[in-house]
């Protein structure tokens, strides 16, 4: 792993990435953001999304959450080049989970070699688009973490195009949170349909393995039964957009774990919570299994102590008694 704790103030910890890819040929204009954590080598969180104008791209200088807010606008009107942009995000999550990519970016990102990171994104633009020679722009930054919610951009359009029981547009997940894989769990006869749901609201999802965090949160949640069948969990809504077609919903299985979707088709009918049974079930953390069996090995080692320490306890008393017994025959 790249050493870089010398490159870095102590107060700016998170590189912010903004690349522009304008293909005149194909008439196809991407936009992709992404944060890094340099000291951990992992791509925090990303957004991507491809149009047929370029009257949708911002200047590179914008910051990360003015990409986020632009690139979920053109989703919301329905601006987007579909195949494209589900092409570009599936090569992005997948070369974004690569050590060797990570490693290579960061590399170039720590010297400053604009020309090495423009080619790695061409090389990503042909595996979506085809040959082609796109315009490159691109800015990176180190910030704070406290700056990742910072706009400079009012998306001010957004808001009328939203449906009023959606909650805001550019809901962003903390990065220190985990953020899973997952697919809604489909209930065709007694499901409610995707695009009737709302904040707040609870789904039953399956997490869908395949990366690192996932992987680990259905090992350590013991999701995975005998057969190899994912178990379903309930999730709560907490933030939900709807577009003709589609709908962004990003869901919270607990306090830590976050997931994030694009569901082509909003009309399929998912599996609720039945609010008259009460309160919603919650999903109960690894960290707080950890901590539950943690309590009861240490309520049983003081049992332990306390049944070892008895018979010693019960010596003394009873010698104490014949002393006091002969003292007193004396």
């Amino acid at each position: 792993m790249l050493s870089k704790k010398n490159l870095m103030p102590e107060n700016q910890n998170l590189y912010s990435l903004k690349v522009v890819l304008r293909d005149d040929a194909n008439t196809v204009y991407s936009m992709v953001t992404c944060i890094i954590d340099p000291k951990e080598t992992e791509i925090k969180k990303f957004e991507c999304v491809a149009s047929g104008t370029p009257n949708n791209l911002l200047p590179v200088r914008s910051t990360f959450q003015d990409f986020c807010n632009r690139c979920q606008r053109i989703v919301y009107k329905s601006e987007q080049l579909k195949n494209i942009s589900k092409s570009l995000q599936e090569v992005l999550k997948a070369t974004f989970n690569s050590e060797s990519f990570k490693e290579e970016l960061l590399h170039y990102m720590d010297h400053n070699q604009q020309d090495r990171i423009q080619f790695l994104f061409y090389q990503l633009h042909h595996k979506t688009t085809g040959h082609s020679d796109p315009k490159i722009e691109l800015h990176y930054e180190l910030i704070e973490p406290k700056d990742l919610g910072k706009t400079t951009v009012v998306e001010e359009d957004v808001k009328s195009d939203i449906p009023t029981s959606t909650s805001s547009t550019g809901f962003y997940v903390p990065p220190d949170k985990q953020l899973v894989q997952f697919r809604f769990q489909l209930s065709p006869v007694a499901g409610k349909p995707l695009n009737t749901i709302s904040v707040g609201e609870t789904v039953y999802v399956r997490l869908m393995p395949g990366d690192g965090v996932t992987d680990s949160i259905i090992n350590s949640m013991d999701l995975k039964d005998e057969s190899g069948i994912i178990k379903q969990v309930p999730a709560k809504i907490v933030n939900i957009g709807h577009s003709k077609n589609s709908s962004e919903v990003v869901i919270k299985l607990n306090e830590q774990i976050y997931g994030k979707i694009s569901e082509e088709e909003n009309s399929v009918k998912i599996k609720t919570f039945d609010a008259s049974q009460g309160a919603a079930p919650l999903l109960t953390s690894a960290v707080s299994q950890t901590h539950s069996k943690m309590e009861k090995i240490q309520a049983n080692r003081k049992a332990d102590d306390s049944f070892n320490v008895l018979p010693f306890l019960i010596f003394f008393s009873l010698a104490a008694i014949i002393g006091g017994a002969v003292f007193i025959f004396l």
